[in-house]
């Protein structure tokens, strides 16, 4: 297992922000899949909690794994209310 660096989680996660912004935005001109949404929201929880896991096992500056798993939090609140919009949408 490779040591996963605080500050490339917080990165990963303000890029998975990005990505559902710009998905917000295109939703009203192109159909955003929902299953793509919540594939990516998996892959961000899984990301965040084996950060959570190592940094719990490793030495780390305390700031930096709460600041990241703060970072994980939003962008899965964010990419469950895209997903919720998109279901909506369709509706």
């Amino acid at each position: 297992a490779e040591p996963v660096d605080p500050r490339k989680a917080a990165v990963e996660a303000a890029i998975a922000r990005a990505k559902a912004r710009k998905q917000e935005q295109q939703a009203g001109s192109e159909p955003v899949d929902p299953r793509k949404a919540a594939v990516e929201a998996a892959i961000a929880r899984a990301k965040a909690r084996k950060q959570e896991q190592q940094a719990g096992s490793e030495p780390v500056e305390p700031a930096d794994p709460r600041k990241a798993a703060v970072a994980a939090a939003i962008a899965r609140v964010q990419a469950k209310k895209a997903a919720q919009q998109q279901v909506v949408n369709e509706d």
